[in-house]
């Protein structure tokens, strides 16, 4: 009995957070992908994708785990909940990001990148 009660609880629980995650405003946020390790290093230098003598360090990077941030034209500074393998091959290229926003991070529910003058979407996939 008290496993069943423990997961009506654990599923009325899950229920509630996917509730308020769907609940909250939707915002789209566009701006530069930018490898929030580099960038947070040097932000003057280390926009684009190279850093450096460096050549796709910036890609180097998302690969290798670091978080991807998307940089607003204001330098507002958004960090990207969202697989960072996925976003990649974009570091320092104009995208737009499509989620919840909880102060100065994004979770990337949509991502899309502009190529040939034209939005471009990111399979993204699942987090989990």
């Amino acid at each position: 009995m008290k496993c069943v009660r423990l997961f009506l609880a654990t599923c009325l629980g899950l229920a509630l957070i996917g509730s308020t995650v769907a609940a909250q405003d939707q915002q789209t946020l566009e701006g530069t992908l930018v490898d929030t390790k580099c960038y947070l290093a040097d932000p003057e230098a280390n926009v684009g994708n190279d850093h450096g003598d460096m050549k796709a360090c910036g890609t180097m990077c998302l690969k290798g785990g670091s978080p991807g941030a998307l940089l607003t034209a204001d330098k507002k500074l958004y960090t990207i909940v969202a697989p960072s393998t996925k976003l990649a091959d974009y570091v320092g290229q104009q995208i737009r990001v499509t989620g919840p926003v909880q102060g100065e991070i994004i979770l990337g529910m949509k991502a899309e990148v502009q190529q040939d003058g034209q939005w471009q979407e990111v399979k993204l996939g699942t987090m989990m």
